[in-house]
């Protein structure tokens, strides 16, 4: 690349054709999935998350909303806000917060055209004979097939991966700032501010929806690696962008000792399906399907759930590990070598590698879902059809502007089918279980399904369907306790007896398997159903379920269902608070559990020691002094404490 780039005029008419016809296709083949509900983890970040049923815009009820994911580590505040504001309009109807998911992923199209737009001139050198493929069209096409890529179907259907979605808003956008006032750096020599702005504001932006926006400047790096390569507005390389990136080095070490530190450590796998070791070797094979489902989508293959991918316990167990591994890194071995010929199919393999930094290596997250690919399959697309999308006097010409063609036309046609199942609850449970018959997890939301539409009627007939599918998809192996739990839940709305084994299968769970969040869930729906009031269960037994949960060390979270539980449904103060502060010990920077031990002294009439428990909270979190919910214990005829969880 020179400072001889092509100009960046309009687009042509036929590009501007091109761009409304993908913006109107897109919305038609999503169309239907917008009658569609809930799904999976859309209930614990939106449906039963009070603070993001916003009802008055007080800064009170604005900060609650902000700060409402259920997660304490990952609180997200920007996309958190946008759920509220769709609260706010329209209540708990998913339509309206389909359509804003939806609306997004449209403009996500328009910044991907642009800043693909920007650089595939980039990548044009001059002198070059007039066959070279139109840079323009060649965006556009890309970005027609992106958004219609069934792959990316999740991260707009799945309310709750707005995080992703709208994270990738300011990634796209600050890339093609950075990319444009690069540009501007080389052809006028401008200032090298709005450049560092780009990278700065994206990232952080980003960042306010998902933690995934850190990975911009990595991508900002293989843009200057394969096509910009650091050029200056003179001959030789611009100092001003290599100290960028050598600054931009001490955030990402900062980071890297993060994750060294927390989600190494022994503690951080204890509650995982799956070693460190089985994590890593698991993954390239996972990319390699997700290479497949982006080039080749076939609508039984992709799904929301896919925990029928096996691990991987070594290189050659299976020997796809090993395969996985060697092609993977061949792929990187040929963007590098390929980049000064064909930069942009360098450009787009390794933003594909890029995009998986964080969630297929060393973080103990689920193995795989597809939403992970918004970005990354922006790089595949970009390197195939940068292969395919022929010159003027390419050979094959039509044969491959027919194949162009019917990427799109597959493209369309699987994601169309994709959202027929996802317009109605019912299909869309039956769907995901026909095709993936041997996951518990797609038995459960089945089920789960027929007890919604059961509305805890007996004569019901979704009831037996309910009662059957649950207990399929409890005892499948490999099954955790949220389908036990369920069955559980029905048999006391319905008023009907509990076999004596479910109770045992499920205590045996809580002991033998990992604490993942599915079985700390269920031993929350439990906790929470019988705080309530409208579930009677066997004290015996869920004092029996907290036990089995307990391991050493404890579970804070077990604590936490376990105090409450105690204060509110035993009646036990004195057992509440014990547990309480040994949540406390374990984990003394958790806020909310410290509010909850102080307000549990404060009832019980431990005036005293309240005030003292505040003051030692205060000197480790001093930002609680600003809360007006920590200024004043509540009296003693003010109430139990709200649950922690819910």
């Amino acid at each position: 690349m020179t400072v001889d780039s092509p100009p960046l005029r309009s687009p042509s008419l036929t590009v501007r054709g091109l761009m409304l016809l993908a913006l109107m296709a897109t919305t038609c083949v999503y169309w239907p999935s917008l009658s569609g509900g809930f799904v999976f983890d859309d209930y614990a970040n939106i449906l039963d998350n009070a603070a993001v049923h916003l009802t008055s815009l007080d800064w009170r009820s604005v900060r609650g909303a902000i700060l409402a994911s259920p997660s304490a580590g990952l609180i997200r505040p920007l996309a958190m806000l946008t759920f509220a504001a769709n609260w706010y309009v329209g209540g708990a109807n998913p339509l309206p917060m389909k359509v804003t998911n939806l609306a997004i992923h449209l403009v996500n199209g328009l910044l991907l055209f642009a800043l693909l737009r920007s650089l595939a001139r980039l990548a044009q050198r001059p002198n070059e004979r007039p066959a070279k493929v139109n840079a323009d069209f060649l965006a556009a096409l890309v970005a027609f097939a992106w958004l219609l890529a069934p792959i990316n179907f999740t991260a707009v259907a799945y309310i709750v991966q707005r995080m992703e979605s709208l994270c990738q808003t300011f990634v796209l956008a600050g890339l093609w700032a950075y990319v444009v006032a690069r540009r501007h750096m080389i052809e006028r020599g401008s200032n090298a501010a709005p450049a560092w702005l780009a990278i700065l504001l994206g990232t952080a932006l980003g960042g306010l929806a998902k933690e995934s926006a850190a990975l911009l400047p990595g991508y900002a790096f293989i843009v200057e690696l394969t096509i910009l390569r650091f050029q200056g507005p003179k001959a030789g390389s611009d100092r001003r962008v290599q100290a960028l990136f050598a600054l931009l080095v001490l955030p990402a070490l900062a980071g890297a000792y993060w994750i060294w530190r927390h989600e190494l450590s022994a503690s951080a796998w204890t509650n995982s399906p799956f070693t460190l070791a089985e994590r890593t070797l698991t993954e390239p094979r996972v990319l390699i399907d997700y290479v497949c489902w982006s080039l080749l989508p076939l609508p039984n293959a992709l799904a929301l759930y896919h925990d029928q991918i096996a691990l991987s316990h070594g290189l050659l167990t299976p020997p796809s590990t090993l395969l996985s591994i060697v092609v993977l890194a061949g792929f990187g071995l040929a963007a590098a070598i390929s980049a000064p010929r064909s930069p942009l199919v360098a450009t787009g393999v390794l933003w594909f590698l890029a995009a998986h930094l964080l969630t297929a290596t060393v973080i103990p997250l689920e193995l795989v879902f597809e939403h992970r690919n918004y970005f990354a399959s922006a790089g595949l697309y970009l390197a195939a059809f940068s292969l395919l999308l022929p010159a003027s006097d390419a050979a094959l010409k039509l044969a491959r502007n027919v194949a162009c063609a019917a990427m799109l036309v597959l493209f369309a046609s699987v994601t169309w089918i994709r959202a027929m199942d996802w317009h109605d609850p019912l299909m869309f449970a039956i769907s995901e279980a026909e095709k993936n018959p041997g996951s518990p997890r797609t038995a459960y939301e089945l089920g789960r399904t027929y007890v919604v539409l059961s509305r805890y009627q007996p004569d019901s007939p979704f009831v037996l369907k309910a009662y059957a599918t649950l207990e399929h998809a409890a005892t499948m192996p490999g099954a955790d306790a949220l389908a036990d739990q369920a069955l559980l839940l029905l048999s006391a709305r319905l008023h009907r007896d509990v076999p004596g084994n479910l109770w045992l299968r499920l205590q045996h769970k809580l002991s033998s398997q990992p604490l993942s969040w599915q079985n700390v869930a269920a031993l929350y729906g439990l906790t929470n159903c019988a705080i309530d009031g409208d579930c009677i269960f066997s004290q015996e037994d869920m004092a029996r379920c907290f036990v089995a949960a307990l391991r050493t060390p404890p579970d804070t979270r077990v604590l936490a269902a376990y105090s409450v539980y105690a204060f509110k449904v035993l009646g036990n103060t004195t057992l509440a608070i014990e547990l309480a502060r040994s949540s406390v010990q374990i984990a003394p920077r958790d806020r909310n559990m410290r509010q909850y031990l102080w307000r549990l002294l404060a009832i019980s009439g431990q005036r005293d020691e309240a005030d003292q428990f505040y003051r030692e909270t205060l000197s480790i979190l001093p930002q609680i002094a600003d809360d007006p919910e920590f200024h004043e214990p509540p009296p003693p005829d003010n109430g139990a404490p709200v649950p922690i969880m819910r």
